[in-house]
């Protein structure tokens, strides 16, 4: 059984469920390579729209972290004390749940976290790396590394104070606190943009991917999020010219999606949107993802 698995509740979007229901969706086996996989393969198909998240209800829990069964040997404490263990050069040791963050963040489409049960620390991590979170209100989420003796993973380290502010984040990682989805507001201030309940998360995910497929041109929506990226690390002088370069791309060479919108908010019509989010994309757009640094073994620390 594929841990990660994907279908088309519509054409334009992709549902991704992580899919370990016996192990409530833990992270073990091939799971974030096979999600690595779907989130770039899908970042260049031109029939995705938006991408969802969720788990397999079936494991009561969006995704319960690390797998800690005994007979998994997460992070080696469960393996025979017999055999020695290998210990990789730290030139050639990466973390794997960043790749998926990379990932996540470099996907030209939007993609929208259902957190429909517990999640709690990569659970919870991969979801900072998306555009848009729901959660259910029941859940139990937390980012618990440092109560199992870990540290910071998935570039929790970078995301997590941008979205709740350093006093929160700083809280949070350090204490390892394990929270209802519904205090939220009070525990993570800007962690969640719903919370609901359990059974209307992933209709509510749908919803805005509908949304977001129908009413916005799949290119201005890719380069909107690039630049919204971007503009973390750019000062404000740098971000004007970002946008007027985008300004310009979908003005005067790809105008087709403008003058559809414009048309289309005049006829009282929904839009027939031209151009797609990846080939169409602004020049660069293009090259800026591709001039990203590639985090591989060996790679300069």
């Amino acid at each position: 059984m594929a841990t990660v698995i994907t279908t088309r509740p519509f054409p334009n979007i992709l549902l991704v469920t992580l899919n370990r229901p016996k192990h409530r969706n833990t992270v073990g086996e091939d799971l974030i390579p096979l999600f690595c996989q779907i989130i770039n393969a899908a970042s260049i198909d031109t029939s995705v729209r938006a991408i969802i998240v969720t788990g397999n209800p079936d494991g009561r829990a969006f995704c319960a972290g690390a797998d800690l069964s005994p007979e998994t040997g997460a992070f080696g404490v469960h393996k025979d004390p017999s055999k020695k263990r290998t210990v990789p050069d730290v030139a050639n040791f990466r973390d794997g749940g960043g790749y998926s963050t990379l990932a996540a963040l470099r996907c030209t489409k939007p993609i929208i976290a259902a957190i429909n049960g517990a999640a709690v620390g990569w659970g919870l991590a991969i979801t900072l790396a998306c555009d848009i979170r729901i959660a259910a209100e029941n859940a139990k989420v937390g980012f618990t590394m440092v109560a199992r003796g870990l540290v910071n993973e998935s570039c929790s380290s970078w995301l997590l104070p941008r979205i709740v502010g350093p006093g929160k984040a700083n809280e949070l990682i350090m204490t390892g606190r394990v929270f209802l989805a519904r205090d939220s507001a009070k525990e993570a201030p800007g962690l969640f943009n719903y919370v609901l309940p359990e059974n209307q998360v992933v209709r509510k995910a749908l919803d805005i991917a509908q949304e977001i497929s129908t009413n916005a041109s799949g290119m201005a929506v890719s380069t909107c999020k690039f630049m919204m990226q971007e503009g973390w690390d750019t000062t404000v002088e740098e971000s004007m010219l970002m946008e007027s370069e985008a300004l310009h791309h979908v003005t005067f060479l790809k105008s087709k999606d403008l003058k559809e919108g414009i048309t289309s908010f005049i006829e009282k019509r929904e839009p027939s949107w031209v151009y797609n989010s990846f080939d169409d994309l602004p020049r660069f757009v293009r090259v800026g993802l591709g001039n990203r640094k590639k985090v591989t073994p060996n790679s300069k620390l």
